[in-house]
């Protein structure tokens, strides 16, 4: 596949899944609306914690996820149909077994329930409410291997626009039957009917594009293959429970030590985050295929090009958005859910810190994926996993939300963000990661000067209305934009889209003109 097709391929792919999580995140709002008004802040909490028990039991994927696009990006660039059909067969088994070990799993944890709970609530039925959980994510994964075909061949979108159909339909249902019933179960079955209709779709879709997958015979995977699958696997076991650790804990502590209608409350603060956090990842997640097919087509010299342009787009973005969400979500959330939805202002920073440090990893994560690095540094996830849940647990305590999500910035800070980049360097590109540490310490020490420029200006202004909310979410916008501009107009990775930007727009004229 030639430069022209991945570029044309990643604007396609990027194009849809930033438009399906525009409209997944603006249906969320409005069914988190409803959920608000509807239940009490105990369900939200309920609803968090079981989430994170779910993200937790997600580790019995062992990481396939991440090894099997590695493994499809040759045989797909060389048309190799034979070599497809055997892996996906193999692929196909591996998930149905991942689904039942998830719903035995989450059935053995429930008599547990009681001991992560600090303040039980009054909710009936909680045992069935988090039964339904455990069946909607055994579901989400019969089917599911045939969308990481689709994404390892570029055709990413394809799926996007099903997922996105589907999510239109569940909100609208999901929101009638708050309104009518305020039935939590009935809720939360929609989302499991849902699932399955959705993976179903995408598996027939996935038929008709590569018929060549209906067909009954297949050859087994060669030795070489898998002992391949194994060796990734195995070291990605150890990556997927340190990315585990990180993400799917903070609720479990905060439920344990803080109580459970905070993790209520920072449910909703994670609601924005994971949308502007799923708004960005799908544009480097629709490249991260066409990183793969770079890799394996071009030299390291082109690679690291590339990948630098990659970090300095990704600098721009996360730097906008964690520096907007330290100003403007504590006021959003006193305006959208009232007073006793928000959090100190201390943790509203930390939460725009995190966001963007979790952010600026992304790159680095996507080349590691992309060269098939999980060998390499794949004792650096154990000790994340060690740093993240004995501070969390310590910091909880004494800080509570604050120092649960300031033990996540340090592990990420120091650990993922210290490991991942000298991997990728030193086994992708061939040289030090010296000047990619010099660049990095550069961006967060502007990222942390921009913010701390915002909260100065945001102090002039008393937030109470939606209108003024988003006056000062314009003024956060031209301030950090027009900061960037002026430090960045001479550098080239800045020129190199500045560029991109121009043709596109000569390009469009000429078609119009035509």
């Amino acid at each position: 596949m030639n430069q022209n097709s991945r570029t044309k391929n990643s604007i396609i792919n990027s194009i849809y899944a930033s438009g399906s999580q525009i409209v997944t995140i603006l249906l969320s709002f409005i069914v988190r609306t409803v959920f608000i008004k509807v239940l009490s802040a105990e369900y939200l909490g309920i609803n968090g914690l079981f989430t994170n028990i779910i993200t937790m039991l997600s580790l019995a994927d062992l990481g396939i996820g991440i090894a099997i696009p590695y493994t499809l990006y040759k045989p797909l660039a060389n048309d190799d149909k034979k070599k497809i059909k055997s892996l996906m067969t193999l692929y196909s088994k591996i998930y149905n077994v991942i689904g039942i070990v998830i719903f035995v799993l989450g059935i053995l944890i429930t008599p547990f329930l009681k001991y992560i709970i600090k303040d039980m609530p009054d909710i009936k039925n909680l045992n069935l409410i988090y039964i339904l959980f455990i069946v909607n994510s055994a579901c989400s994964y019969f089917f599911v291997y045939k969308k990481l075909l689709l994404d390892s061949d570029q055709k990413g979108y394809i799926a996007t626009k099903i997922i996105m159909n589907m999510t239109v339909i569940k909100s609208f249902i999901e929101i009638v039957i708050l309104i009518i019933s305020k039935n939590y179960i009935f809720y939360l079955s929609v989302s499991i009917i849902i699932t399955i209709l959705q993976n179903f779709l995408i598996s027939r879709k996935c038929d008709k594009i590569y018929p060549f997958l209906k067909n009954t015979n297949s050859d087994k995977v060669t030795k070489t293959d898998l002992d391949e699958l194994k060796k990734n696997t195995s070291a990605l076991i150890i990556y997927r429970v340190g990315t585990v650790a990180l993400n799917g804990t903070d609720n479990i502590i905060i439920s344990k030590f803080v109580g459970i209608v905070m993790v209520g409350i920072y449910s909703n603060y994670l609601l924005i985050v994971n949308a502007i956090t799923k708004i960005i990842s799908q544009i480097f997640d629709a490249i991260t295929s066409s990183i793969g097919n770079l890799v394996v087509t071009t030299n390291n010299e082109k690679s690291e090009d590339i990948f630098y342009k990659l970090q300095f787009l990704n600098f721009w973005l996360y730097t906008f958005f964690g520096a907007c969400v330290i100003v403007l979500i504590n006021p959003f959330m006193k305006i959208w859910a009232g007073e006793n939805y928000v959090l100190d202002n201390m943790t509203a920073y930390i939460i725009g810190l995190n966001l963007y440090i979790y952010g600026m990893q992304s790159v680095v994560s996507s080349f590691r994926n992309a060269y098939g690095l999980f060998v390499q540094g794949k004792y650096r996830p154990i000790i994340m996993t060690i740093v993240n849940i004995v501070l969390s647990i310590i910091l909880a305590q004494s800080m509570g939300v604050f120092g649960v999500i300031l033990a996540t910035v340090i592990s990420r800070l120091f650990v993922t963000g210290l490991y991942d980049p000298i991997i990728v360097f030193k086994y992708g590109f061939k040289k030090s990661s010296k000047w990619y540490f010099i660049t990095y310490f550069k961006y967060f020490l502007l990222f942390n000067v921009i913010s701390i420029i915002l909260i100065y200006i945001s102090t002039y202004f008393e937030i109470n209305n939606y209108l003024l909310w988003i006056v000062a979410g314009i003024i956060s916008s031209i301030v950090i934009n027009l900061i960037l501009l002026i430090l960045f107009f001479k550098d080239n990775n800045f020129k190199f889209y500045l560029e991109k930007i121009r043709k596109f727009i000569l390009d469009k004229r000429r078609i119009n003109n035509e």
